[in-house]
């Protein structure tokens, strides 16, 4: 599985699954769905081979403050983290979400490796 450190499986991201087998025209359905009339995207938006890469479109995750921030710290996911859960996490993640539920998981496997 690859995972954001946002906690999202990149494998079921349509806009991830698109790029990594150049699906042209993946991306531009995408591109048309995503789209709304104050924020339009193009086939070349609809490109990302997951946060950890530098492949991100600045209109979808590229300005992600979580991204931004796990980046910077060198980590895989949040769950590294010892602020995990953090305030930046908690505003931009649902607590119940699929994604804090990835996180949650991973952080008891990395407290049980210590």
């Amino acid at each position: 599985m690859v995972l954001a450190y946002c906690g999202l499986n990149c494998n079921e991201c349509p806009v991830y699954l698109a790029s990594i087998v150049n699906n042209v025209a993946a991306q531009i359905q995408l591109a048309r769905e995503y789209s709304t009339d104050t924020c339009k995207f193009s086939k070349e938006d609809m490109y990302c081979l997951g946060c950890h890469s530098d492949t991100v479109s600045p209109k979808m995750c590229g300005d992600c403050q979580i991204r931004i921030c796990g980046m910077k710290k060198s980590y895989g996911s949040c769950a590294e983290c010892d602020e995990f859960p953090c305030s930046t996490l908690r505003e931009n993640v649902d607590d119940n979400s699929d994604n804090m539920n990835n996180l949650k998981q991973l952080a008891i496997k990395y407290k049980k490796a210590e």
